[in-house]
């Protein structure tokens, strides 16, 4: 079974979170401008996947400082997007 698809959409998405983060005129409480929890998604995917090519060439330290940047990743685009759900009008 072939992985190509799945990692053709994972680029896709990549390329539309990162299109979407840094959009000129994008407006954001971020002092870069940039949509916080789209930016951590996009670094959680990216050092997900580093994090295997660490483990796969036994590079282990590593794998653990990349997981740990990505489980901070993570926790920040929950965290961000919690925020943003707060700063939202109800009703």
């Amino acid at each position: 079974m072939s992985d190509r698809g799945v990692a053709t959409r994972r680029h896709d998405v990549r390329r539309r979170v990162g299109e979407q983060a840094f959009a000129p005129g994008r407006e954001s409480r971020t002092s870069g401008g940039a949509d916080a929890p789209a930016v951590a998604l996009y670094i959680a995917d990216m050092t997900a996947q580093l994090e295997s090519m660490a483990t796969a060439a036994g590079l282990d330290l590593l794998a653990y400082f990349l997981a740990m940047a990505r489980a901070e990743s993570e926790a920040a685009s929950r965290e961000g997007a919690g925020a943003a759900s707060e700063d939202a009008p109800s009703g």
